[in-house]
């Protein structure tokens, strides 16, 4: 017994010797994709003792004493503290830092850490893009930055129809476009793809992406000069790491299906609303008279006997169900990286499909990306970049969803033997069968787009460097339109068959050349760059339209088969600028930094007089945790105070202001001279030599902030912007033979508010939970007019607007909606010719009569007064949930679905048109939602306009994640399933289709749809 337990006590000393003296520690940091973080430290806690991990992640570490911790670290990522007990081998994973101060944000030209950023930069990494899985970058940026409103304006698979507008309008150049008023693409920001000028994004697979910056202030963006007004969004694609190489899979799949559509009516439906349109019609023939009901109305009178037939038999048809349909969403991508000390590289293949919710509709887009950089030397590295997209888009026919809703219910699709029916009653000889158009019209649109940048970096002396960098943009776009016989613009007609061709050829190219030199002594640390620039743009557009086919066998791809040229057209423009820039980056004591940024622009764009123009900015930032009086206290972890001045220029482009559109340009045309036609020429436009730069002045202050270690952190920003010689299309007299010239007609004013506040709910081993909010709220004012003009009225869309000094840019300007006249107020209706069953308006002058001079007001904006977004992930164990909502408030458009609704029937009653399924007026009925149908009267357009603000949920992502037992059995990095509610839900006041597509006027790109898909990552 006794030699036992000295046996026992022997050992048992041994164990505790042994577990004192030095051993080895060794394992492999990775980031929580599973990716190794070369140059990550291991460092025992408390001593000098510490390791870096090689390429591959992989460290080893000797250790010595008792109750050894070892603290793990890696730039951008929290650290971790292991206790390691009587483990020999132990692997981290650490994740990314929430607080984000070491996060390298990209600024132009250059890099810096967010801890010594002076500007307003807000940042959208990787992981956010990936757990929205959405189609297209913009979409995936929606609702991630305070003061970054984006607005789709085309639902179709695909579309690149998108209105970005950051802190508000800075200009109302061209305040419109075909499809959305208050909005265009002159408001849109500059893009930049690495370090390439892009006119729109919706060409990258977000898989891609590694990362958007986007600058806000002018402090950030005048290293722009005359491109930055609007902001800047800076995007990096995926490059190569040191390490092994490494390869991931992402696939995801689901279906999406339109939802909130607005309803019509039903066959019984119909025919009730058919009687109350006969009501109304005659109750506005006979000013008023009440003796006629709809009990009265003979059917017989207004419906043929196949129609008459179809109601006793029940017929009832709904005609958007039988266009709709569930479309596919599938995503492919793979991509390869890695590299050593001295080469890195990556490789990226990726395809989507994205078909729409109706026949005919469908957008593949394939992407290629390839990236290499080495160092060749101590002092000489190359980089080279490469992004291809090939996309083949079909929109289908947007006029098959018009006729859905307007036609009968009680008509038929096909007849007895199965086959469609062109008309689906007898008396209809105007609108098709919708099935038809989606079988007979095509619209399609090809593209192939390259993206690349070679670029040469030498490092003769430590701290200095200089680069040269080429990168040309190349783009071949063809739209193709063929309507056939049984389309409905057609409707059997040979000489009416048309295909339209429209090819747009591009090339750019931006060369920059980039001197940077870093010294540091003691306190104090200096950044200088010096830029010089050039840009060249070319477009080449060649438009085409025939008409007359003997078959539709050709479609648009043979034009010659057609007899009737109806439209030969074609263009070229050219465009350059030249650009000088100088930042200087001063930090003292690592507590006070201070940037100084100017920029010296050439654009060709504008007369000689003025081509040339210079973009100051000033910043200064005060890190005030790096003072000794918030050393000692736990509550406050991060204090920045930051202010900003800077100027930023708009030379127009984008908006409306084509190359030379400042000169006199000359135009070509056909006229008859005797019996010849002779090509003649002449002078398109009037010149205007005195047009120069829009130019924005704004001053911001921000703070960026973070209490209990961070736990609770983010950014406060208050911003005035000053718009001055905003560029305006000014209408000219008819007398001048010019419908008018581009001029700087004012000035205007931003005002606005960002906050982004982040939170740490929970953080522990197996759970944490975090939340993002961003708020931004921002006021625009016209400010001044030149000249003699204090206001500028015009209409898009059936939308009135006007541009008033004093008022917020883009106003709504029409009658105020004051509901619906009533039987008891016939004999007050009456002096304004008004009856009861119409729009009733305020009479605003008090006049006794409604005009256009004295009782139009502005009755809303069609920019939102504030928006704000929430996002939430919380990850337990191996799952991770994560939502984002967004919600804009307080703008208001006229509705292009109420305003298709407005005439009930074409020509007659007899051809009643299905209706708008509302709560109408009628004498047994007498409400203030809608006017009586076939009575709406003079003023009805001022019920169309609805308020359209929105809060939509934009994504819900579960996934789970293989635990790290089972990824070694598997030889993975990473095994993650998940599955995402794409747009689940809306919640809005409005009625019609999409909000955001309130203006919308083709009817088939206005509608949601939502969708469900599962997919997959893999990394080994």
């Amino acid at each position: 017994m006794l030699k036992s337990f000295l046996t026992l006590l022997l050992a048992f000393g041994t164990c505790l010797l042994s577990y004192g003296q030095d051993r080895t520690i060794s394992g492999t940091v990775t980031d929580d994709t599973g990716a190794p973080l070369p140059g990550a430290t291991v460092v025992q806690k408390g001593t000098n003792n510490g390791a870096q991990t090689d390429f591959d992640g992989n460290y080893t570490i000797n250790v010595s004493g008792d109750a050894v911790v070892l603290t793990y670290s890696y730039i951008g990522f929290s650290s971790k503290d292991i206790t390691v007990g009587s483990q020999n081998t132990i692997n981290v994973q650490l994740l990314e830092d929430v607080s984000k101060l070491d996060e390298v944000v990209v600024i132009g030209y250059g890099e810096v850490k967010r801890a010594d950023l002076t500007g307003s930069v807000a940042s959208v990494g990787s992981e956010q893009i990936e757990q929205a899985n959405k189609v297209d970058a913009v979409s995936a940026l929606q609702g991630q930055a305070p003061g970054v409103v984006i607005q789709r304006t085309d639902n179709k698979p695909g579309a690149g129809g998108f209105n970005i507008r950051i802190r508000g309008a800075s200009t109302i150049n061209s305040n419109q476009t075909a499809n959305q008023g208050g909005f265009n693409p002159g408001q849109n920001p500059l893009f930049i793809v690495d370090g390439i000028f892009v006119d729109d994004i919706s060409f990258l697979n977000p898989a891609d992406i590694d990362k958007m910056d986007i600058l806000k202030d002018a402090s950030a963006t005048a290293i722009y000069g005359s491109r930055g007004s609007n902001g800047v969004v800076i995007i990096e694609t995926k490059r190569g790491k040191q390490g092994k190489m490494r390869v991931n899979y992402n696939n995801y799949i689901g279906f999406k299906q339109a939802y909130n559509l607005p309803s019509v009516y039903d066959g019984p439906g119909y025919i009730e609303f058919l009687k109350d349109v006969v009501v109304g019609n005659e109750f506005a023939q006979t000013n008023g008279d009440l003796s006629f009901r709809r009990d009265q109305v003979d059917l017989t009178n207004y419906l043929d006997s196949e129609e008459q037939q179809n109601v006793a038999d029940g017929v009832s048809t709904d005609w958007v169900d039988l266009l709709l349909k569930s479309g596919l969403q599938s995503n492919h991508t793979i991509d390869m990286s890695g590299g050593n000390e001295n080469t890195t590289y990556a490789v990226g293949l990726g395809y989507t499909l994205d078909e729409g919710t109706v026949e005919g509709e469908d957008y593949n887009r394939y992407n290629i990306r390839g990236s290499l950089s080495s160092d060749l030397t101590d002092w000489l590295n190359v980089s080279v970049n490469n992004y291809v997209t090939s996309v083949v888009q079909n929109t289908g026919s947007w006029e098959a969803f018009r006729s859905a809703y307007r036609l009968k219910p009680i008509g038929r699709p096909y007849n007895e033997d199965g086959s469609l029916r062109f008309f689906p009653t007898q008396k209809e000889t105007q609108i098709t069968n919708p099935l038809f158009d989606t079988q007979n019209i095509t619209r399609e649109t090809r593209f192939l787009q390259y993206l690349g940048d070679i670029s040469l970096k030498l490092t003769p002396v430590n701290g200095l460097s200089f680069t040269t960098k080429f990168s040309p943009n190349i783009k071949y776009q063809r739209y193709g339109e063929y309507r056939g016989l049984l389309s409905k613009s057609v409707s059997g007609n040979p000489s009416n068959r048309r295909a339209v061709v429209d090819n747009t050829n591009y090339f750019s190219y931006t060369w920059d050349n980039i001197l940077n030199w870093n010294w540091s002594k003691d306190i104090h640390s200096l950044n200088v760059t010096g830029v010089v620039s050039r840009f060249l743009e070319r477009r080449e557009g060649y438009y085409s339209q025939v008409r007359n086919f003997t078959t539709d066998e050709f479609s648009f791809y043979n034009l010659d088969a057609g007899l009737d040229i109806r439209d030969l057209s074609s263009g070229f423009s050219k465009q350059t600028l030249e650009s000088y820039t100088g930042r200087i980056n001063y930090t003292l004591d690592n507590k006070y930094l201070f940037t100084v940024t100017g920029r010296y622009d050439g654009a060709s764009i504008l007369s000689d007089e003025n081509k040339w123009a210079f973009f100051p900015s000033a910043a200064f930032a005060w890190k005030m945790m790096e003072e000794n009086f918030l050393k000692d206290q736990n509550v406050i972890s991060n204090a920045k105070l930051r202010l900003s001045y800077g100027q930023t220029g708009n030379n127009g482009q984008g908006g409306g202001l084509a190359p030379l559109a400042s000169q006199s340009l000359l135009s070509s045309s056909a006229t008859n001279l005797g019996d010849a036609a002779v090509s003649t020429a002449y002078i398109g436009g009037l010149a205007n030599e005195d047009l120069t730069w829009e130019r924005t002045t704004e001053v911001n202050v921000g703070i960026d902030f973070g209490f209990l270690q961070n736990r609770i952190y983010g950014s406060v920003d208050v911003y005035n912007r000053k718009n001055s010689d905003i560029i305006f299309f000014s209408p000219l007299p008819d007398v001048t033979g010019f419908s008018g010239t581009f001029d700087n007609v004012g000035e205007s004013t931003n005002k606005g508010i960002e906050i982004g506040l982040n939170t740490v709910n929970i953080d522990n081993e197996n759970l944490t939970w975090t939340t993002n909010f961003n708020f931004a709220r921002n006021k625009n004012t016209l400010d001044r007019l030149y000249g003699d003009l204090d206001e500028i009225i015009f209409n898009v869309n059936g939308t009135n607007l006007i541009h008033r000094v004093g008022e917020s840019i883009g106003s709504i300007y029409d009658y105020e909606y004051e509901g619906i006249w009533q039987l008891d107020e016939a004999a007050e209706a009456a002096t304004f010719n008004q009856r009861p069953g119409q729009v009733k308006v305020r009479d605003i002058n008090g006049d006794g009569q409604i005009t256009p001079d004295g009782d139009r007001t502005i009755i809303g904006n069609v920019v939102p007064k504030w928006t704000g977004s929430v996002t939430s992930t919380l990850n337990y164990k191996d799952f991770d949930f994560t939502f984002l909502i967004s919600t804009s408030q307080g703008n208001s458009m006229m509705s292009n679905f109420h305003n298709a609704f407005s005439f009930p029937w074409d020509s007659e009653p007899t051809r009643t048109f299905n209706g708008y399924n509302v709560n109408y007026w009628t004498p047994e009925n007498p409400t203030n939602n809608w006017y009586q149908p076939g009575n709406g009267g003079t003023f009805q357009n001022a019920i169309k306009y609805r308020d359209i603000s929105f809060t939509k949920v934009g994504f819900i992502t579960l996934g789970y994640k293989l635990p790290d037992n089972a990824l070694n059995t598997l030889g993975l990095d990473k095994l993650r399933f998940y599955v995402t509610a794409q747009n689940p839900f809306i919640f809005t006041d409005y009625d019609g289709w999409d909000p955001e597509n309130a203006g919308r006027n083709h009817w088939g790109a206005a509608f949601l749809s939502r969708s469900i898909i599962t997919g997959i990552n893999v990394s080994f």
